[in-house]
C-alpha cells in the first residue's frame, strides 16, 4: 500500500465538501455494513466461543474489504490509469465523512432553534447511540457537539490519515472497523463477546486520529481566535481519560476547551442511566457554540488537509 496522489487527496476532499455524504444502495460503506451483517449471521453458526466468532467476522470482512479494493484498483488500472484515478477519488471520497457530519449537525441546529425538537431528536439519533427519546433542547445540543467533535476524528482525520500513509486500501480498512464497530461493538448482552475484536480494532486504529485531532483543533481554534492552543491542549490533557472510550474524550475535551463550554453529564443508553463526568469548563453548550464548533471542526478539516499537501509536496 502507498499514500494517495496528493491530487486524488485534494479531488475526494472537494467533493467531501461540496456533495456531502449522499446516500444510495452502492455506496461503500453501505456495502461494509452489509458485509457486517451477514458476516455476523454467518459467524454466530460458527462451533466457536462467541469472542472467537468475533475475531472471524472481522477478519472476514477486513479480508473481503481489502481484497475487494486492491482487486478493483487492479481492474481499473489495466483499462486505463485514469480509469485508476477515478475510482481512487470516488473511494477517497466514500471514505471521508466531513460533508455529511456537518449538515447532519446543521440540521439539527435548526429544527431545535425551530423548537421542533421531536425531529431534532430523531435525526440526532441517527448520529449519536444514546437515548435521545426525551432529550431537552439543552441536551440536544450537548449530544450535538460531543458527536461534532468525535466525527470530526472519526469521520474527518481518521480517513485523512490513513488515506495519507496508505491510500485508499488502508482508509477502507480503516471504514471497515469504523462500521463493524458501530454495528456491533456494544457492550449489550448481544454483542458484549462477539463485538470486542471489532471494538478493540477500532480504538486502536482511532489511536493516533484522535490524537492528531486534538493537535488540529488547537491550532484552528488559535487561528479562528476561539480559544489558545496552549489551552486546548491542556483541556484534552485534563478530561480526555475521562470518557469510556480511550479515545473519544480526546477530541470532546478538545472541543470543550476551543469552544470554552462544558460536555458530558447524564444521558441514557439502551434505558439505562449514565453519569458521565462533565469535561471542560464554562456552561453547557448552546446554539451559538454549535455553530462555532461546526466552524472549528471544518477548519480543523482543512488544517490538516493543507499538513498533508505540505508533506507530500517535500
Amino acid at each position: 500500500m502507498k499514500p494517495l496522489n496528493p491530487l486524488i487527496l485534494v479531488g475526494a476532499a472537494l467533493l467531501d465538501l461540496i456533495l456531502g455524504d449522499p446516500q444510495y444502495p452502492l455506496h461503500p460503506v453501505r456495502l461494509i455494513g452489509h458485509a457486517t451483517h451477514w458476516g455476523e449471521k454467518a459467524c454466530r453458526g460458527l462451533p466457536l466461543s462467541p469472542r472467537l466468532q468475533g475475531m472471524a467476522l472481522v477478519l472476514g470482512v477486513q479480508t473481503l474489504v481489502v481484497g475487494s479494493t486492491l482487486a478493483l484498483l487492479s481492474l481499473a488500472q489495466g483499462i486505463h490509469p485514469w480509469v485508476r484515478y477515478a475510482l481512487e477519488t470516488y473511494l477517497a471520497y466514500s471514505a471521508l465523512a466531513g460533508g455529511a457530519l456537518w449538515r447532519e449537525v446543521e440540521g439539527i441546529l435548526d429544527l431545535a432553534k425551530d423548537n421542533r425538537l421531536p425531529e431534532a431528536r430523531k435525526r440526532l439519533s441517527w448520529l449519536v447511540s444514546r437515548d435521545t427519546e426525551s432529550m431537552a433542547e439543552g441536551e440536544i445540543f450537548i449530544a450535538a457537539t460531543e458527536t461534532l467533535a468525535e466525527n470530526t476524528s472519526d469521520g474527518v482525520i481518521g480517513p485523512l490519515f490513513y488515506l495519507a500513509i496508505g491510500g485508499v486500501p488502508l482508509a477502507m480498512a480503516y471504514k471497515a472497523a469504523d462500521t463493524m464497530d458501530s454495528m456491533v461493538g456494544y457492550k449489550t448482552p448481544r454483542y458484549i463477546h462477539l463485538g470486542w475484536a471489532a471494538a478493540r480494532l477500532d480504538d486502536l486504529m482511532n489511536l493516533i486520529p484522535a490524537r492528531l485531532t486534538v493537535l488540529f483543533m488547537a491550532f484552528s481554534a488559535r487561528l479562528l481566535g476561539f480559544s489558545g492552543v496552549k489551552r486546548v491542549l491542556e483541556a484534552a490533557r485534563r478530561w480526555g481519560t475521562l470518557h469510556p472510550s480511550p479515545n473519544s474524550g480526546y477530541p470532546e475535551a478538545a472541543m470543550a476547551g476551543a469552544l470554552g463550554i462544558r460536555l458530558g453529564g447524564p444521558c441514557h443508553y439502551f434505558g439505562q442511566p449514565v453519569d458521565r463526568p462533565w469535561m471542560g469548563e464554562g456552561d453547557p453548550p448552546d446554539a451559538s457554540a454549535v455553530k462555532r464548533g461546526l466552524i472549528l471542526s471544518r477548519v480543523t478539516f482543512l488544517l490538516a488537509i493543507l499538513a498533508v499537501l505540505t508533506l507530500h509536496t517535500r
